[in-house]
This record gives structure tokens, sequence and C-alpha cells, in this order.
């Protein structure tokens, strides 16, 4: 199922591989769900992974988060495919030190410049794998990050744990909606929003949450420029990837006037990436 989020002016089509894009940053936001309620099927998943990736799935006790491991692995590897070109298996990446990847460029069967280069992001949940990849090339410093949550797991006790590691103002915001349900949701928005936030920045959870705001509709990013930057800068979104997942996204961009649009080019799918 394919849906433009949010509104375009001009509709995000498929694009050959190294296509440009004509107006701002065109993001493919894909989503992966198992096809029964049942056990996934993880073996399903083992053809289309690295060794490596294969041996870290199998270390994950629970087969739901085991398959959605996998999921996003497989969604990467599709998503690169058919937006940039080569065999899925031909992709390699490499990690930054605060935990971000990134492909490697030296191991391509054809050249790709750091305009070009994929940006990439990955999160996987109970049920869910989500890959977010940009399409044609970006202006260098962009970057993106997606996070998704479960909604179906146990309540967490929301404002306490938002007065300890959000900022005071989503703490605040927090506070004054009524406990239950509206609370729950709203917590799962504004930590997939930040989780999206140091995705995109490469940054590492510790230390980092209290520091900046996502809140609103549409959502704005406020902290402190020499940690998040600009906040017009900042693209956001966030939605309901199923019934039960909450998914946010964010794209920062190097920030000039006027500032350019995001397109998303929003896919869903169940049992395997087509």
């Amino acid at each position: 199922m394919d849906m433009i989020f949010p509104p375009a002016s001009a509709e995000l089509s498929e694009k050959p591989p190294g296509a440009s894009p004509t107006r701002g940053l065109d993001v493919a936001l894909w989503t992966l769900e198992p096809d029964s309620r049942g056990q996934p099927d993880i073996e399903a998943m083992r053809p289309h992974l690295s060794g490596n990736e294969w041996n870290r799935v199998t270390t994950f006790r629970d087969p739901h988060h085991a398959w959605s491991s996998a999921a996003a692995r497989v969604l990467l590897r599709t998503m690169l495919s058919r937006y940039h070109g080569a065999d899925p298996l031909a992709w390699h990446f490499v990690t930054e030190p605060g935990g971000r990847p990134h492909v490697d460029l030296t191991r391509l069967p054809f050249p790709l410049d750091p305009e070009t280069r994929p940006r990439f992001s990955l999160s996987h949940t109970h049920g869910l794998a989500a890959c977010a990849v940009s399409l044609g090339p970006w202006p260098p410093g962009a970057e993106l990050g997606v996070d998704i949550e479960w909604t179906e797991r146990a309540t967490l006790p929301a404002a306490r744990l938002a007065r300890r590691f959000f900022h005071p103002d989503e703490a605040d915001a927090l506070e004054s909606v009524p406990r239950g349900r509206e609370r729950h949701r709203l917590f799962l928005t504004l930590w997939t929003r930040k989780e999206a936030v140091l995705k995109a920045l490469g940054l590492g959870i510790s230390n980092h949450l209290a520091l900046y705001s996502c809140l609103g509709e549409p959502p704005r990013v406020v902290g402190p420029p020499d940690v998040i930057g600009h906040v017009a800068q900042w693209h956001m979104g966030s939605q309901n990837a199923t019934p039960t997942h909450r998914l946010s996204w964010a794209v920062c961009a190097p920030w000039r006037a006027p500032r350019p649009p995001v397109r998303l080019l929003r896919r869903h799918h169940t049992g395997a990436p087509g």
C-alpha cells in the first residue's frame, strides 16, 4: 500500500536508481509486519541477510523480536537495491563511534559520492520493522531518523519517566494529559520523535533526551543550537504505522531559505517486502 505522508504539493513517484529530485528532499519510508498472528517465520529471512546479520538475529530469545530485527535488515537491503541499484546482498555497512550505520562506499560495485550516498535509518519493535532511505542526491550534512514503538506494551509511568529524562516542557505537557491511554500515547509519540532526532544526529540517548523538545502539531525540534542545530533545519512527522504501532520520522537538513520540503513515499508490507 502506497501513501504520501504528509500531503505534498506534487505526488512523489517511484524513481529509478540515481534519479535526482526536482524539489526538496525525498525519502522512502517502508514498514513490514508478519503475515500471521502466530509465530513469525524467521527462517524465511535468512537467505536475505549476511552471515553477521543472521548471527545477531539468533541472539534474540523472543521470536517476535528476532523476526522484527531480521525484517528491518531485509527492508534496508531491499530498499537500497530498489532505489539505488546493486544486488541486495552487495551492500556493506560501517558504524560510527556513536552507533549510526552508514553504507560502506568502498565496497560497492559502482561509485557513489558523498552527495548520492544513501542515508538510512532502521527501527524494530514487537511485530513491526521500519526503514527510511533517502532518494536521489542530498546536500552534505543532511541526515534522517525513524523510530517505532509497540503501543500494546505495558503502560509505563509516563509522567515520572518524562520528568526524569525528557525536556521540562515535554514533562509538563504529559502531566497536563489525563492518566491512561491518552497519556501513554503522547509518551510514545514523544519518545519516538526524540529517538528519531537522535538517530538523525548520530547520538545516543544518554544525557541527550532532556536537551531538546519535540512538541506540537506539526512538531518542532527546539533545543541548544550546538546540539540540535537551528529549528528550521528539522522536518518531522508522527503517525500510526499500524493500529498498534506508533511511528515518528525526522529529517535534518542544512538550513537555507526558502526551506526545502520533505516528501515521503510511505509503503506498508505484510509478510515480505515487495
